[in-house]
C-alpha cells in the first residue's frame, strides 16, 4: 500500500492580514479597502463638495442601522434621527442650567457623525471634535463633513487630547458596548473635561430591558440575554452588570442602574438621569467637580 502524501499545509496568513480581520482587538482601526499595493485615500469630488451637509450621506453600511425601516434605508430618518438626539442632549443641559454644549465639543463614539452634524452653529464658533474605533466612518466624515475634526482612535482607554480640553463631552449609546475598561474610559473623558464640564451619556439598564420585552418581545436582545441567563443562571441572582456576546461591535451592556450611579457619583457630579431618554436606553448627565483636577 502506498502511503498518501500528507496534505500540504496553507501558509500561514500575514500578520496584518490577521489583524485586519480581529475586529476586537485592531479590525476596526483600519480602513478595509487594501490591496497588496497599498491603499488610496479618495479625496472629495467637486459635484459631492457642492452639495448641502443634509445632501452629504455616508454610505448605508457606515450607518450602524440608523435610517433602516422595513428593510429600507431612508435618508430622512438618518438626519432625523441624529437632529433629535442632539435636541435630547440640549434639553439635558438646559435642565441642569447650562446654556448650550460650549465652545469644545467631542462626539465619543461618533461613527460617520450622524449627531455631529447637526453642531455646526457650535463648530462656526468653536471646535467640534469625533472619535470613533470605526476607521472607514472616520474617513468618510473627513472628507465629507468640514468644519467638524475627526479622528481614529482605538478601544484602549486614551485619547490624543489635553488635559481639560472640552466643555462637553457626548457618548450616544457608547457606554451599552464598552464591555471592558468601561471605568478606565469615564476616567478618561473626566481628564478631557474642563472643571464644571458636562459628561452626557447613554446607558442600557433594566428598565431598558423590560422596555425591550414588553414593545418588541421579536427584538433579538431578548434571545441575547436568555441565552447568557442560561449559560449561567446568574441573571436569576443579584447583579450589577451583564454583557451579552462579545466584540465591540456586537455586545450590550447592561447596568444595574442605581449600583452603576452610584458607582460613578464618586468621580464625578450626577446632574440628570432620563429614563427613556434615547430611545431604549437612559440619559445620564454628569458634571466634572470644579474643585479638583
Amino acid at each position: 500500500m502506498i502511503p498518501r502524501s500528507p496534505t500540504p499545509k496553507a501558509p500561514p496568513r500575514p500578520i496584518e492580514e490577521r489583524l485586519l480581520a480581529a475586529t476586537n482587538l485592531a479590525g476596526t482601526f483600519y480602513a478595509p479597502a487594501r490591496g497588496k499595493a497599498g491603499h488610496v485615500r479618495e479625496a472629495i469630488g467637486p459635484e459631492a463638495e457642492a452639495r448641502p451637509w443634509a445632501a452629504r450621506l455616508p454610505p448605508t453600511d457606515l450607518r450602524h442601522y440608523y435610517g433602516l425601516r422595513d428593510g429600507a434605508w431612508r435618508d430622512d430618518l438618518y438626519l432625523s434621527s441624529g437632529a433629535s438626539d442632539v435636541r435630547a442632549l440640549r434639553r439635558t443641559l438646559a435642565l441642569d442650567g447650562v446654556a448650550g454644549p460650549g465652545p469644545r465639543i467631542l462626539d465619543f463614539g461618533c461613527g460617520a457623525g450622524r449627531m455631529t452634524r447637526h453642531l455646526g452653529a457650535e463648530a462656526a464658533t468653536g471646535e467640534v471634535w469625533g472619535v470613533d474605533i470605526h476607521a472607514e466612518a472616520i474617513r468618510w466624515a473627513q472628507t465629507h463633513l468640514p468644519p467638524f475634526h475627526f479622528v481614529t482612535t482605538t478601544t484602549a482607554p486614551h485619547l490624543p487630547f489635553e488635559d481639560r480640553s472640552f466643555d462637553l463631552v457626548f457618548a450616544s449609546s457608547v457606554w451599552t458596548h464598552i464591555g471592558d475598561l468601561d471605568d478606565a474610559w469615564l476616567l478618561e473623558v473626566r481628564r478631557l473635561l474642563k472643571p464644571g464640564g458636562r459628561l452626557y451619556f447613554t446607558i442600557s439598564d433594566a428598565e431598558t430591558l423590560d422596555r425591550i420585552a414588553r414593545e418588541a418581545p421579536d427584538h433579538a436582545s431578548n434571545d441575547h440575554v436568555a441565552a447568557l441567563d442560561a449559560e449561567t443562571g446568574l441573571l436569576t441572582r443579584n447583579w450589577r452588570a451583564f454583557i451579552t456576546r462579545t466584540t465591540p461591535w456586537k455586545q450590550r451592556v447592561v447596568y444595574d442602574r442605581d449600583d452603576f450611579l452610584a458607582h460613578v457619583a464618586r468621580w464625578m457630579e450626577l446632574r440628570a438621569v432620563i429614563p427613556g431618554g434615547h430611545g431604549w436606553q437612559t440619559a445620564i448627565l454628569l458634571a466634572k467637580p470644579e474643585a479638583r483636577s
